[in-house]
């Protein structure tokens, strides 16, 4: 038979396929189907063993009437019937009656006979099922191939940094991933990130909304006890802020959901725990961020702003753009930077941005002065910061120092604060190089003046270095006096235009200077 192979390897052939019928159309094939019947072992002879495991199995048949059997037609007597011997038997060529085996004989061979046809089709449609399976499995591969090498097919790894790139925090990133990656294989194409714009990202409110989602500061829940009120104001001041301030965006969500601004329970004298404020979650709007969330919008700005020049111009904002969403238009894009630069010169900057992205409107409303100055001075402490950082990676932190150092006389005289050390000092000296003194002097990590040994805003000077501007206090009208609140409001030193810009700019700045 084709399919046991004498030995070799199973293989569905084409002959077994066309060969195997279920029922035999001769009297030659009748004898063959009943020897292998007979023949368990497929040695080409059936010993006594093999006949009396089938024909015990019939009434009229008995141990000694199989090897009376035997004895009879083993015509050269080595114990087995050979196909020419059986051929005798079984067709009863002495004159014999068969009918009281031959019948029975056949029927059970042809049973057999279908059993392993029904078997063969079975594992021959398994394994053309399997064949059919891998080769889809080949052809789906070839083609997610092919999309990663035209860029329509991208890994999670590639994914999130391409929607970093694009100014989206990481864990936005990684959420809006995990959204596209619906099948869970580790890979979104074009059709994954298609649905996933249409959902999420198919107008400029959907954008803004999942920028916004990397700044928020997540929703706080608050168990408050009977002296409620206290504790709103404490917690309102562990985060900086004065519950009386204009500016102030606390908001609560109760428990049907209603979102009311802190200041209306705080006003509302007949409040309780029973009232219709409680249970809340406690949060803020976007326009008051955490550091975290600060870092991450001045990100963003960084992000689209391409070539460093510290504003983001049409192409670059249309850049950005066709990363979120190819699908947006001319008009889409001009859209977006009307909505944005509301000075209308054609670019945008970093106040610009922070504006449109924590939600304030520039064009209908003015923020106070002294929350302006604290908004203004956070995003001056963060963009400092990460410009230092830049710096030294890129080992030009001497460079960049003496560029920020340039504008500390311009600031002194806006201040009234009396230069008269001048000298940049490295991170590890304790006093000045220059006067052996520290008294008023600027810190290098944020770009803050400070009066006090160490920075207003907590850097580390030992990374970054300082710029001594008096060693000792002149006693009249000095900064010192003056609360460290004040000059972390107000104690930036440079200009939030220029440490937007990136290292190189301002090195090209300083150099043509």
């Amino acid at each position: 038979a084709c399919l046991r192979g004498h030995g070799a390897p199973w293989t569905f052939s084409t002959c077994e396929s066309r060969n195997m019928q279920a029922t035999p159309q001769t009297e030659g094939e009748e004898v063959k189907l009943i020897f292998e019947l007979l023949d368990a072992d497929h040695s080409g002879k059936i010993d006594v063993d093999e006949l009396k495991r089938v024909l015990l199995s019939l009434s009229s048949w008995d141990e000694k009437q199989v090897e009376a059997l035997i004895d009879q037609f083993d015509k050269n007597k080595d114990g087995e019937l050979s196909i020419v011997e059986f051929w005798s038997w079984v067709n009863g060529h002495d004159g014999r009656s068969t009918e009281n085996y031959r019948p029975a004989l056949l029927d059970m061979a042809v049973a057999e006979n279908k059993r392993k046809i029904s078997e063969t089709e079975e594992r021959l449609a398994a394994f053309r099922d399997r064949k059919a399976a891998e080769d889809a499995k080949a052809a789906a591969e070839a083609q997610r191939q092919l999309e990663r090498e035209q860029g329509l097919r991208l890994s999670r790894d590639a994914f999130v940094k391409e929607k970093m790139e694009a100014g989206f925090s990481k864990k936005v990133a990684e959420e809006l991933y995990s959204k596209c990656d619906q099948d869970r294989d580790g890979e979104v194409n074009h059709q994954d990130i298609g649905r996933l714009v249409s959902d999420t990202l198919a107008t400029l409110d959907q954008v803004k909304a999942t920028y916004q989602k990397g700044i928020q500061r997540e929703a706080e829940e608050v168990s408050w006890s009977e002296d409620w009120k206290a504790e709103v104001s404490k917690l309102l001041k562990k985060r900086g802020f004065k519950e009386e301030e204009e500016g102030l965006k606390y908001h609560t969500t109760n428990a049907s959901g209603e979102e009311i601004a802190i200041r209306e329970i705080l006003k509302d004298k007949t409040a309780t725990l029973e009232s219709k404020y409680f249970p809340i979650s406690l949060h803020l709007e976007v326009a008051d961020c955490d550091d975290k969330g600060l870092g991450q919008l001045v990100d963003t700005f960084l992000a689209w702003d391409k070539d460093g020049d510290g504003t983001v111009s049409a192409d670059e904002l249309k850049d950005v753009l066709q990363h979120v969403n190819p699908k947006f238009t001319e008009v889409t894009l001009a859209k977006m930077m009307g909505e944005i630069d509301v000075n209308g010169d054609g670019v945008i900057d970093i106040q610009e941005f922070v504006s449109w992205l924590s939600g304030e409107n520039l064009k209908k409303k003015k923020m106070k002065k002294k929350a302006k100055e604290e908004q203004d001075a956070k995003i001056c402490f963060t963009l400092h910061r990460k410009r230092s950082d830049e710096a030294k990676d890129q080992k030009k932190l001497d460079a960049f120092m003496s560029a920020m150092s340039s504008d500390v006389k311009d600031f002194c005289i806006a201040k009234k604060l009396e230069l008269s050390c001048g000298t940049v000092n490295a991170g590890s000296n304790a006093n000045c190089s220059a006067c052996g003194a520290r008294h008023s002097w600027v810190c290098h990590g944020c770009g803050f003046v400070s009066f006090f040994k160490n920075c207003v805003n907590d850097c580390d000077t030992s990374s970054y270095g300082w710029f001594c501007i008096s060693g000792k206090c002149p006693k009249k009208k000095c900064g010192c006096k003056k609360k460290p609140d004040f000059w972390q409001r107000s104690g930036f030193t440079s200009s939030m235009e220029k440490v937007s810009l990136d290292v190189e700019h301002l090195s090209n700045a300083r150099s043509s200077s």
